[in-house]
C-alpha cells in the first residue's frame, strides 16, 4: 500500500515538472504585429535574436540596434529565414556604452521611422 502511494506521488511529482517545462520560457500568444515598429538592442544573439525572430514571424518591423555590424547582419539573415516572410528585419549600430553612439542611432531612428511601438532592451 505504502509502495503504490510513493509511486503515485513520484508520478505526479514527475508529471508536474514535465507539464512545467513543458509551459515555461514559451510565448504561446498569436497576437500579430503588422505594422508595428519593434527596436531591439543586443539582437545579435540570446535573447534578442529569438525576440526578433519571434515579434519579424508576426509581422513587425524589427530594428535589430547592436555594437557588432557583421555579427548582428548574420543573426538578421537567420531573423529573415525564420520569418516565414512576414515581417522584416533591418540592423543598425548601437553601442550604448557610447553616448555619441546613442546618439548618431537616435538621430537616425527619428529621421528613417514615423513611429516606434515597442523597445526591448536586452
Amino acid at each position: 500500500m505504502w509502495t503504490e502511494a510513493a509511486a503515485g506521488v513520484v508520478v505526479l511529482v514527475l508529471g508536474i515538472r514535465l507539464w512545467y517545462r513543458w509551459q515555461s520560457g514559451v510565448c504561446s500568444s498569436k497576437a500579430s504585429m503588422e505594422g508595428k515598429t519593434v527596436i531591439i538592442t543586443g539582437a545579435s544573439a540570446g535573447i534578442g535574436k529569438e525576440t526578433a525572430k519571434d515579434l519579424v514571424s508576426r509581422g513587425a518591423r524589427v530594428i535589430m540596434a547592436c555594437r557588432n555590424i557583421e555579427k548582428a547582419e548574420r543573426a538578421a539573415a537567420e531573423v529573415r529565414g525564420s520569418a516565414r516572410s512576414r515581417g522584416e528585419a533591418v540592423v543598425r549600430c548601437l553601442d550604448t556604452s557610447d553616448l555619441a553612439s546613442v546618439r548618431k542611432f537616435a538621430e537616425k531612428i527619428l529621421q528613417e521611422e514615423e513611429k516606434l511601438h515597442v523597445l526591448v532592451s536586452v
